[in-house]
């Protein structure tokens, strides 16, 4: 997730779940630890902050909504080559929790490039002071440093972990956005996937927009079926469109529940590269579309929908649709947003009470497999 404020951040049936196994290969959970039966979304997970104390809070998220089998998202850093290739700090507590379980998995954010948005690369570490680029990714310059990160996982015993290379790239935010190279960028991933793919097979490669036309329409820069296993999209219940948010001050209930639902048929679900166009895109492709991100959200200029029980109906109600396979929710108060539903602390230890209590109440009865 970004903290860019200027960013357009917007992000299975019973019967399904047979035909799940075959496109990605989500593991089946132990007799003794089965995911409730939900009518949306067979597999959840989360990002409650990051290793080495996740695991204990993705356990704590788990128990909140009564399901066992969530697992476990994290993010690499993304300022050094080493932080990239060997993050063996955050490894070694994700793959101890991994082993404990036979239904559990870690779903990794792996950044292309290192170091500062202006690609003067890292300060510190392998290569500090070089620059980087999206051309010298894409003629192989730093396969070396996928091969390592695939050995790490492999080594760690995670070699069917899910991994977010170069996540949210349609945006201006990150190093690695496309904006900079868009031939390269596509000709980059083939050579990390290719890369990683020889040395762990049962990794899972999800190619990653953030919702909305962005800097750079996605579809654009797409690297072909084989590259892919998973196509997915962020979803956090904000707009720019017109009539949406903020709204005016003094507005009654009545008039905030219209703008949120202008909100999702205007530009989170119907707007432009909105869900219901990569929910098309996917189809397409062959591929299942699955939800890396998503929350309500109140961000800091107005921008989000703030306690909106309707945002997770609105979400339910797609995942059902849809049969969508897999999705994680952003469970943390971030920088530009707060997102958090579940009781838990914040990076300071903190105590963290939810800001949004409608919407942590609809989550529950809807996605914990409550009555």
């Amino acid at each position: 997730m970004s903290h860019d404020i200027s960013r357009r951040h917007v992000l299975g049936l019973a019967g399904a779940v047979a035909g799940i196994g075959a496109l990605g290969g989500l593991p089946t959970a132990a007799a003794s630890s089965v995911a409730p039966q939900r009518a949306a979304v067979h597999q959840l997970a989360v990002y409650r902050w990051g290793s080495p104390k996740a695991p204990t809070t993705t356990d704590a998220y788990a128990s909140w909504i009564g399901d066992p089998t969530v697992w476990g998202l994290d993010f690499e850093p993304s300022d050094t080559w080493d932080n990239i290739s060997n993050p063996g700090w955050m490894l070694y507590p994700w793959a101890q929790w991994v082993k404990a379980a036979s239904y559990r998995n870690l779903v990794l954010s792996v950044p292309m490039l290192p170091g500062a948005w202006d690609l003067s690369g890292p300060t510190k570490g392998t290569g500090a002071g070089q620059a980087v680029s999206l051309a010298a990714g894409a003629a192989g310059n730093y396969n070396g440093y996928f091969r390592t990160l695939a050995q790490s996982l492999v080594s760690q015993g995670m070699p069917n972990a899910w991994l977010r290379i170069g996540w949210e790239f349609n945006g201006g935010w990150y190093t690695w956005r496309c904006s900079t190279d868009r031939t390269s960028w596509s000709a980059y991933w083939r050579q990390i996937v290719t890369t990683m793919r020889s040395v762990a097979p049962g990794l899972k490669f999800i190619w990653n927009p953030t919702l909305g036309y962005q800097q750079v329409p996605a579809d654009l820069v797409y690297p072909g079926d084989s590259y892919v296993d998973y196509i997915g999209v962020d979803v956090y219940d904000q707009s720019w469109a017109s009539n949406t948010y903020p709204w005016p001050a003094g507005s009654t209930a009545e008039q905030i529940a219209t703008a949120r639902q202008r909100a999702w048929e205007v530009d989170i679900y119907g707007g432009d590269h909105g869900l219901q166009y990569w929910a098309t895109f996917a189809s397409q492709h062959g591929k299942q579309l699955i939800i890396p991100e998503w929350g309500v959200c109140n961000r800091t200029d107005g921008h989000g929908g703030l306690d909106n029980p309707g945002f997770i109906q609105n979400m339910y109600n797609y995942m059902a649709a849809d049969n969508v396979p897999f999705a994680a929710y952003f469970d943390v108060n971030a920088s530009d947003g707060a997102h958090q539903l579940s009781p838990g602390n914040d990076p300071n230890g903190n105590p963290v009470t939810t800001e949004f209590p409608n919407s942590k109440n609809a989550f529950l009865q809807l996605f914990s497999g409550g009555s």
